[in-house]
């Protein structure tokens, strides 16, 4: 009767003679009779980071996240694999779709980074597939070149290249543009649209083509800097809002043509410059003239200000002294008429006491009985001798001698 060994990491399957069959997981010895069948099971492992998938015969999967270990028992499993869970980030999501076998619907939920995702087995993933770059240009988009499960929700940015754009004059361009947009609401993104990045591209291409179409190639070089203004983008605009996005900027990188347009633009461009250079020349002329003639201008001014200034203050210590002297002056004869009337009060008073003096005399004298009248005659005698001249005015200059 034979012996097998089993370690620690194996494990067999015996049959007996009736079909029952037996699962011996190690370490251990068995005793294998003739009449039963001996088979080793071959042994799946998953780590932190995987999950097993067991298919059984009935139909049924079930999904066994790891750390786990599982033997492969070929009568009631039909396949055994191991598959590695999906890691996200923070700044990415998934959309899983889940079947429920009692009401026999699916439903949809998000699922946001960062985590490890361990699906069910009634559980799928959401498929993305949009444009994407072509290997060979980054600027052109492939249909259905970019397929992927996880979702970034990160702001992001492409480059395209919008080519056979005509002008109102039809001159033949090709606008390169750089776009930036950020998500803002999956569910409406899920809902509205299976490629946005599709709808983005002939969004811009409607917008370009509207834009150039009503300019002349002239026009239009002179009026690009207005396709880096989302004002220049209503189609974009909308659509991107209508799929739930938002498109935050869109950077012009500029335009190519045709080499043999792009060669008279290029003539016509070194002739504008030529002339450009000497009516800058010629202005910087007349500005450093003008300069000359301002500052000279300036200068005079200057200097007439300052003489006026000069003027003015010679007028203002003229103006001081004269005041000063005509104070001086109004002080000294205020000093003189002051003295005048001192002294002639003074004269006043004392002829008023002389006055009073003799009124009192006077008086005096009346008391005593005398006669003014008299005694003011006999103060003043009457003259004994009276001499009267008389000339007939014929000699004005004639002198008259009198002796005693």
């Amino acid at each position: 009767m034979p012996t097998w060994t089993l370690r620690v990491d194996e494990a067999a399957q015996i049959i007996d003679k009736h079909g029952l069959a037996t699962i011996v997981e190690g370490p251990r010895s068995i005793y294998v009779w003739p009449s039963q069948i001996f088979r080793m099971l071959a042994r799946y492992t998953a780590d932190q980071n995987e999950y097993i998938v067991v298919k059984k015969r009935d139909g049924t999967v079930e999904h066994v996240p790891g750390p786990c270990v599982r033997y492969h028992d070929p009568i009631m499993m039909e396949n055994v694999f191991v598959m590695s869970a999906t890691a996200l980030d923070a700044n990415e999501v998934l959309v899983i779709y889940r079947y429920d076998t009692e009401s026999q619907k699916v439903s949809r939920r998000i699922q946001h980074g960062p985590c490890i995702y361990f699906p069910a087995a009634n559980e799928w993933l959401h498929t993305f597939v949009w444009h994407g770059n072509d290997p060979n240009n980054k600027t052109r988009k492939i249909p259905g070149a970019h397929t992927f499960n996880k979702l970034r929700v990160i702001p992001d940015q492409f480059y395209y290249n919008c080519e056979k754009v005509r002008t109102k004059d039809d001159a033949l361009l090709t606008v390169k543009v750089m776009m930036f947009f950020e998500i803002r609401d999956i569910e409406t993104m899920l809902n509205q649209t299976i490629d946005p990045i599709g709808d983005f591209i002939n969004s811009l291409q409607a917008d370009i083509i509207a834009f150039a179409s009503q300019l002349r190639y002239e026009e239009f070089v002179d009026s690009i800097g207005k396709l880096n203004q989302l004002e220049s983008y209503q189609q974009l605009v909308e659509r991107s809002r209508k799929v739930g996005y938002e498109v935050t900027k869109v950077i012009n990188r500029g335009y190519h043509t045709t080499d043999r347009l792009q060669k008279l633009h290029d003539q016509a461009v070194e002739k504008r410059s030529t002339l450009k250079v000497a009516m800058d020349t010629e202005q910087q002329q007349q500005d450093l003239t003008d300069y000359k003639l301002h500052n000279e201008q300036q200068q005079s001014a200057i200097k007439q200000a300052l003489e006026l200034d000069s003027a003015k203050h010679q007028y203002q210590l003229q103006k001081s002294q004269l005041l000063h002297t005509i104070k001086l002056t109004n002080e000294q004869q205020l000093e003189v008429l002051e003295r005048e009337k001192a002294k002639k009060l003074s004269e006043l008073y004392s002829q008023r006491a002389a006055d009073e003096e003799k009124l009192a005399h006077y008086s005096n004298l009346k008391k005593l009985g005398v006669d003014l009248t008299s005694y003011f005659v006999s103060q003043n005698p009457k003259p004994e001798h009276i001499i009267r001249v008389i000339t007939d005015g014929a000699d004005s200059e004639s002198a008259v001698h009198i002796h005693p």
